[in-house]
């Protein structure tokens, strides 16, 4: 089954969509999957669908917000900001520990780019409610890139406290995002989190650099799974790609929850 679904966060109300398995009884295993930078809940080439389809079919529920001020959601996106971006996650985990159908021993969190990013720091903030923790060419670089270059996805952001803004690809993104970054340490609060974590990233990419992921590993050791996936560029755009990345998510999900 598949329905829209809103949770308030911040005093804006967030839309999305939840997947929930027919037919099962019992407590579920649930996946938060967080979109990225200038995207929705579908994911670029729709894939953050798919993979909540392909958990629905394998018995795992889950649920994909737009954040403020992206898709269907409340808010403007010039607003919007990466520590806004963790409270909405973190309103997100509260809203479905919150359904009575959830196994909170079960419950892991997906990211994809910024979405990465944004998943583990709120696995590092709530290490003990976080089962699990996947993610797809994590971008914390997007913070680092911005607070020490004053660059966002290869813009020259220098004028921002000028301007006041930057154009990125049409979306204005605000003053407030840059001053925010200054506050921000990623890496540091990931290290927080103590559970099983799977990494993919394409050696090819060049919006989110593989280094943030090989950073990663290098925090969570032995407990993460590394998957490079070579030729491969932001956006995975081939069969083989999606399926590598695709498959690897699904195998390290249901080895988790199930």
């Amino acid at each position: 089954m598949e329905k829209y679904v809103e949770c308030g966060s911040q005093g804006l109300t967030l839309r999305g969509m939840m997947h929930i398995p027919d037919g099962k009884e019992g407590k579920l295993p649930f996946v938060i999957l967080f979109h990225g930078f200038c995207d929705d809940r579908n994911e670029i080439n729709f894939v953050h669908t798919e993979l909540s389809r392909r958990l629905c079919g394998a018995g795992i529920a889950s649920v994909r917000f737009d954040f403020a001020g992206s898709g269907e959601s409340d808010g403007r996106f010039e607003d919007m900001t990466v520590s806004g971006e963790v409270a909405n996650g973190l309103d997100i985990l509260d809203y479905v520990r919150g359904l009575d159908f959830v196994d909170l021993d079960r419950l892991a969190i997906h990211g994809l780019s910024l979405g990465g990013c944004v998943a583990s720091i709120v696995a590092g903030l709530r290490p003990d409610q976080v089962r699990a923790l996947s993610l797809w060419c994590p971008a914390p670089d997007v913070v680092y890139n911005m607070k020490e270059h004053k660059t966002l996805c290869g813009i020259d952001a220098g004028d921002v406290e000028e301007k006041g803004c930057v154009d990125v690809e049409g979306l204005k993104v605000g003053l407030g995002f840059y001053q925010d970054t200054l506050e921000l340490d990623p890496f540091a609060i990931a290290s927080k989190y103590a559970g099983p974590v799977n990494l993919v990233h394409g050696d090819a990419d060049i919006t989110a650099s593989i280094k943030c992921s090989e950073r990663y590993k290098e925090i969570f050791g032995d407990r993460a799974a590394f998957l490079t996936v070579h030729g491969a560029e932001h956006r995975f755009k081939s069969f083989a790609y999606r399926a590598a990345r695709m498959d690897s998510a699904m195998a390290f999900l249901t080895r988790e929850l199930l």
